[in-house]
């Protein structure tokens, strides 16, 4: 499903001679087979049934699938097989030079490439299960390294990469397999699980049957629980969805064609990611996406509270093609709390998303260090309709004398944001503000 119906692969059958191989495209009911075959109990749920799974971010350690608690706090990376240890073992790289090579590949996409050790084994880095079997020999069909686990940590980091320390012993009680791209769940010390991103092997091009089976051998030679779920995403939500979700709250809603909308103008790179805020701004460029609170959007959607992760959301926006912006209004005291939505926030009154660790002079300050604008909005709110926009790199541009709430849904797609998550937090702030319950959701034609 995803990921595995696009790509051909070679899926081995263990009741075939070793070197038989068949030609299909690799489903989650392939995968249950070949759990089950090695003796194992697996079953296919759809990711709305996961309330662990989570956003992956960019502070996230792509981190190593052992469910013990770490010394690190970036738990919301992606989990692989030894952290970066899996794409060396799937491509057969065995050298220093070459585990510095795939440390540099994955700052490249994104993640922060790390490795653990744990706090009694000797030497420490050997406490990762996944290095262990690996310098043994004891992963069927893939050479051992050429060099042992300090070694190989002191690569790691030399390279750019992090080195953790997990502590306690293996009490994990089943193997979650996710096929959900952009999504993990986070390791919890009083229920420990295995957490195998599958997702990444189509993000490093790995052989993904190799992949798997290297998971499973490692889990049922490490005496974990020959038990797994396979996480697999749920049907997209559609414009139709959005309408019937809308109207159970009391709203009006409709669904128009792109064409409808004379107002729906292209985004540009000059243009603010800004607020959905219908006032007149103090800034000329209203051609960039429109979301909750500007940059706050994103913040809010992956649990983002502290100070150094906004940065890393302004930056990210920016190599996005973006200009990342916050703003206040004209008569807000302090000025940065004119942006209702922040105050929502701030208040913890938008529900399943944890308050902000700063204030909105702090956000403004933040957001302007690291390369960010703030605007200021001026008058009163007299929004008439809210246009939820699925057309992709389009917008609505705010007109004082007819205001308009404006949710540009697209940009859900373009940050991996959880999108029924932002629409209720959207639905949930005009209700809050007063607003209009009366929304047109913009298609394309």
């Amino acid at each position: 499903m995803g990921l595995f119906e696009s790509c051909k692969k070679k899926l081995e059958k263990k009741s075939e001679p070793k070197n038989e191989t068949i030609d299909k495209p690799l489903t989650a009911e392939d995968i249950v087979g070949v759990l089950e075959g090695r003796g194992w109990t697996a079953e296919i749920v759809e990711e709305s049934t996961v309330s662990a799974l989570i956003k992956t971010s960019p502070q996230g350690l792509m981190k190593c699938v052992d469910g013990r608690p770490s010394d690190h706090s970036g738990m919301d990376g992606p989990k692989s097989l030894g952290g970066v240890y899996a794409i060396a073992t799937n491509r057969g790289v065995t050298d220093l030079e070459g585990l510095k090579a795939i440390v540099e590949e994955v700052k490249s996409k994104g993640h922060i490439p790390s490795v653990h050790g744990d706090d009694h084994a000797h030497p420490a880095p050997m406490g990762c299960g996944f290095f262990k079997l690996w310098s043994q020999g004891k992963l069927e069909g893939i050479p051992a390294p050429e060099f042992d686990s300090e070694q190989g940590t002191a690569a790691v980091i030399e390279a750019g990469g992090v080195y953790e320390q997990l502590s306690g012993s293996h009490e994990e009680k089943v193997v979650y397999i996710n096929l959900v791209p952009g999504t993990t769940i986070a390791p919890k010390a009083d229920d420990q699980a295995f957490v195998v991103d599958a997702w990444v092997a189509g993000s490093f091009d790995l052989e993904i049957p190799k992949y798997l089976i290297a998971a499973a051998s490692t889990v049922e030679q490490l005496g974990g629980p020959l038990k797994a779920k396979l996480i697999v995403p749920s049907a997209p939500l559609t414009p139709d969805d959005v309408v019937g979700v809308l109207e159970g709250r009391g709203w009006e809603a409709e669904i128009v064609k792109e064409s409808n909308i004379p107002a729906l103008i292209k985004t540009s790179p000059q243009g603010l990611m800004k607020c959905v805020d219908g006032r007149p701004s103090d800034h000329k460029a209203m051609d960039g996406p429109k979301s909750l609170g500007g940059v706050y959007a994103i913040a809010t959607n992956r649990g983002v509270t502290d100070i150094d992760g906004l940065k890393a959301i302004v930056e990210e926006v920016k190599r996005s093609g973006s200009v990342p912006s916050v703003h206040g209004d004209d008569h807000a005291h302090p000025a940065p709390m004119g942006c209702g939505f922040f105050k929502l926030w701030s208040q913890g009154k938008l529900e399943g998303i944890p308050a902000p660790k700063f204030n909105s002079e702090q956000g403004q300050a933040a957001v302007i260090a690291a390369g960010g604008v703030y605007e200021t909005l001026s008058g009163s709110h007299q929004e008439k309709i809210v246009y939820i926009n699925f057309v992709p790199n389009t917008t609505i541009a705010p007109k004082a004398n007819d205001q308009a709430f404006v949710v540009d849904a697209w940009i859900t797609g373009k940050y991996n944001l959880d999108v029924p998550k932002y629409l209720v937090a959207a639905a949930s702030t005009v209700e809050q503000l007063k607003g209009p319950l009366k929304a047109k959701l913009i298609v394309p034609n």
